[in-house]
């Protein structure tokens, strides 16, 4: 693996035009690492490996759509298929355990064999005779010297091109090359047979990640040119807000509307939030807006008045309807926000810009002002395995802070 400087790979991306993509980009065997909008590369190397690894990790639990750019050339698709997980995997387990070898024994009832009497006297039914039992099966090791030779043979060749395609985010060496030659069927014929067989939960992670390296590997041109990633990072951003901030059941939030046509009801499709967040019996409606204000700082880059009339349509809602008052008592209050990125200066993770709001509402209430949060999307990316009491808190203080502002 040559020698090359990491940073020299990482651009961030500008969300104009064509400058879109987000993700990992390999052409003719030269990669490069493509950061989202608001993003800071670091200094250190360490550092930025590990903000790669994160990055693509963030990717792959949010993108839910994934096709293969090498399958379907148009730009229709949101993510791509490459298997970046399984050869992370495949090379974490490598540094951990070295090459494979097969310890777990196996065992089939035959006639003949090296007998394992316990298996034997618990799994098959004796005969008896004269008072005395016998067996006419036993349970017997299963020879797989050839079989094992060759699983490890194939580990060989997965940890190969594992770090042929990402081993750059751990070194720029490459382990030996493998004794065997690419043979997709023989393969997949056999990991499909290992992950069936075994009983070790480690092992059937490690055999399903060697198998999805081998059916990428068998996808025409995957060799020099794959890419794992998305053109719509505005979905990773709204995922990751949702799962740090949100509660996972808010359809009871969504406002809906009807037709009735000759005394039939015809329902709509529901204004949809992104994001419904409750602290302390309030509630908050979040917008998430992958918009460039926090890069540009420009007014024309901030969310428009549609967005703005549907935030407040969506908070007169929440705050009108019986129910809620029911759920959350009767002085609870409820809370609007656009979330953008941007990187943060000085510490602040979060910052309030300022209020958005409209000429048809008297902007008393609450929901009737739309507090602008910039959130730093290094920080959210790190913050994203899950919701986060104290993430919450903060953004909590950030908007009613907004709030208090405005009234002094």
């Amino acid at each position: 693996m040559a020698e090359f400087s990491i940073r020299d790979k990482c651009s961030v991306n500008t969300n104009w035009d064509e400058d879109t993509f987000v993700g990992l980009k390999c052409k003719d065997g030269d990669f490069s690492v493509h950061f989202p909008l608001g993003f800071v590369i670091p200094g250190d190397d360490k550092e930025l490996r590990r903000d790669i690894i994160v990055l693509l990790s963030v990717i792959g639990k949010t993108t839910a759509r994934k096709e293969s750019e090498i399958q379907n050339e148009a730009r229709i698709y949101n993510c791509t298929e490459f298997p970046f997980q399984a050869y992370l995997s495949i090379i974490r387990d490598f540094y951990e355990r070295g090459y494979f070898k097969e310890r777990e024994i196996h065992f089939t009832v035959a006639k003949r064999g090296k007998i394992d009497w316990n298996r034997t006297i618990k799994t098959q039914k004796p005969y008896i005779q004269d008072n005395d039992s016998f067996y006419l099966d036993f349970v017997t090791r299963k020879n797989q010297v050839n079989e094992n030779e060759l699983i490890s043979l194939i580990h060989e060749y997965c940890v190969y091109e594992s770090f042929s395609k990402v081993g750059w985010l751990f070194t720029t060496t490459l382990p030996k090359k493998p004794r065997i030659k690419r043979n997709i069927r023989l393969f997949k014929s056999i990991l499909i047979t290992k992950i069936s067989n075994t009983f070790n939960d480690r092992n059937r992670k490690l055999f399903q990640d060697m198998l999805a390296v081998i059916l990428y590997n068998g996808e025409e041109n995957s060799e020099k040119n794959y890419r794992y990633g998305t053109y719509r990072f505005e979905y990773v951003w709204e995922a990751l807000i949702n799962k740090v901030y949100g509660i996972k059941e808010k359809r009871e939030y969504f406002p809906n509307t009807y037709w009735s046509i000759d005394g039939v009801q015809y329902e709509n499709a529901c204004l949809e939030p992104d994001t419904i967040m409750i602290w302390n019996g309030n509630v908050y409606v979040l917008d998430a807006k992958y918009y460039k204000y926090g890069v540009t700082r420009r007014m024309t880059d901030l969310p428009e008045s549609t967005s703005i009339n549907k935030q407040i349509t969506y908070g007169e809602f929440i705050a009108e309807q019986e129910c809620f008052k029911k759920k959350h008592g009767e002085n609870y209050k409820v809370y609007n926000a656009f979330i953008m990125p941007y990187a943060q200066k000085n510490g602040e993770e979060l910052k309030n810009i300022g209020i958005a709001y409209s000429n048809w509402k008297t902007n008393e209430k609450s929901y009737e002002n739309i507090q602008g949060i910039l959130l730093d999307i290094k920080h959210l990316m790190y913050a994203s395995w899950g919701q986060n009491v104290e993430e919450i808190e903060k953004l909590v203080q950030c908007i009613e802070g907004g709030i208090k502002n405005a009234e002094n």
